[in-house]
């Protein structure tokens, strides 16, 4: 087993990043409030947790606490940086991975272990490279 990670949102990422997981032997919980929200998945092993994630003790029962890395992936960035501060101050996760749709809220969550994903300054830094800059 490579490690304990816990994806909170199982929309098109969160349940993309559930199934490469799920391939490199990674023990996964998936944490969603819809319940048919990790259906496109093929032959997930994991643990789904019907259940909103804002919920400390949801976060308690999947064992947050004893967890490698969280990813955080749901569509709001204001529920993201929340789970994010409790996941980092609350649960003491060692890794976690947080996507945010606005980069100008990336600051907010500038801590040692957090990694802010940002599509838009993805994509922004990929056409820098294809224009040479």
């Amino acid at each position: 087993m490579n490690g304990n990670v816990i994806i909170i949102g199982a929309g098109r990422v969160g349940s993309s990043i559930a199934s490469l997981l799920n391939e490199k032997n990674y023990s996964v919980t998936v944490i969603d409030k819809n319940k048919d929200a990790l259906m496109d998945v093929d032959d997930f092993s994991g643990y789904f947790e019907v259940a909103d994630a804002s919920d400390v003790e949801v976060l308690q029962r999947v064992g947050t606490d004893a967890a490698d890395a969280v990813v955080i992936s749901t569509e709001d960035d204001d529920t993201n940086i929340f789970l994010t501060d409790i996941c980092h101050f609350m649960f003491g996760v060692p890794r976690i991975f947080v996507r945010l749709a606005d980069s100008r809220k990336e600051k907010l969550c500038r801590y040692p272990s957090v990694r802010a994903i940002c599509p838009f300054l993805l994509s922004l830094d990929e056409f820098r490279r294809e224009f040479g800059e």
